[in-house]
C-alpha cells in the first residue's frame, strides 16, 4: 500500500499546523480545526469519515497515533490518541481526555473530561461502561489495510482532493 494521503477537497481544515503521516483517508464533510495554536499530528494510516470533528483546543500537540477509525459523527477534542482505536459514530472524546493504544469508544457513548482511558478499553452502552478487550489481531489489521485501500480507489474517482496538501507529509496553515 503506498503512503499517498487521500484528503478530499470539501473537508473543513482550519487553524494551525496540521501534519498528515503516510496512507490517511479524510472524508468529505469531515472537520479538521486547530483552535489555540498547538499542532496536530497524525501518524500513519488513520480514517476520518463523513461528519467526524477532530478539534485541538490547547497550545500542546495533539498526537493521533496510526490506524485509528473515527466514524460518522463523531468528536475528538481530547489531548491525544494511541493507535488501532475505535471511536464510533456519534461518540464524544471530551477535552482533556486521552485513548491509550485499542480502544473502543462505542456509539453514542463518551469520556469523560481529563479522563485517560488505558490501552484496550472499550467503553459501551448508555452508562458508558468499560471493559478491557484483548489485543488487536492481525486479522484487525488486515482488515483495517483493505478498508483503506478500497477507501483511497472509491473516494480518488468520486470526489477531487483538497489543493494545497501534499501527499505524503502536508502541513496546513
Amino acid at each position: 500500500m503506498g503512503t499517498e494521503n487521500v484528503i478530499c477537497e470539501d473537508t473543513e481544515i482550519q487553524g494551525g499546523s496540521i501534519h498528515f503521516g503516510g496512507s490517511n483517508i479524510v472524508h468529505p464533510k469531515s472537520k479538521i480545526r486547530n483552535e489555540a495554536g498547538g499542532a496536530i499530528v497524525f501518524g500513519n494510516r488513520n480514517v476520518i469519515e463523513e461528519g467526524a470533528v477532530i478539534i485541538n483546543w490547547s497550545s500542546e500537540t495533539l498526537n493521533i497515533g496510526s490506524d485509528n477509525l473515527f466514524e460518522v459523527g463523531c468528536v475528538f477534542e481530547g489531548l491525544g490518541i494511541g493507535d488501532g482505536c475505535i471511536v464510533e459514530p456519534k461518540a464524544r472524546i471530551l477535552p482533556g481526555a486521552s485513548l491509550g493504544d485499542n480502544c473502543v469508544v462505542g456509539a453514542m457513548c463518551k469520556t469523560f473530561e481529563r479522563d485517560v482511558v488505558p490501552n484496550d478499553t472499550v467503553i459501551f452502552g448508555g452508562n458508558n461502561d468499560r471493559r478491557i478487550q484483548t489485543a488487536r489481531s492481525k486479522e484487525q489489521e488486515v482488515l483495517h489495510t483493505k478498508h483503506i485501500e478500497y477507501l483511497k480507489d472509491v473516494l480518488k474517482r468520486s470526489h477531487p482532493a483538497k489543493a494545497g496538501i501534499t501527499q505524503t507529509i502536508g502541513v496546513v496553515s
